[in-house]
């Protein structure tokens, strides 16, 4: 039998607006999901580029987050 000890996911968003970023970002907080934000970059088209480790489901983050 196998189960899982800790689990994340890496995900890579493109927000349209500064608003779109928020809304998501405090989404996150209201459900209480643990992130860590890896990087958040603005483009020349003032589009956001957001890379984000966060939780996965009820799992452990295990050393993910440091």
């Amino acid at each position: 039998m196998k189960r899982i000890i800790s689990a994340c996911l890496d995900k890579t968003h493109e927000f349209k607006s500064n608003h779109d970023y928020e809304v998501f970002i405090n989404g996150l907080n209201r459900k209480r999901i643990k992130y860590k934000i890896i990087s958040c970059e603005t483009q020349p088209n003032n589009s956001i580029i957001l890379k984000i480790r966060k939780q996965y489901n009820h799992y452990s983050l295990g050393d993910y987050l440091k």
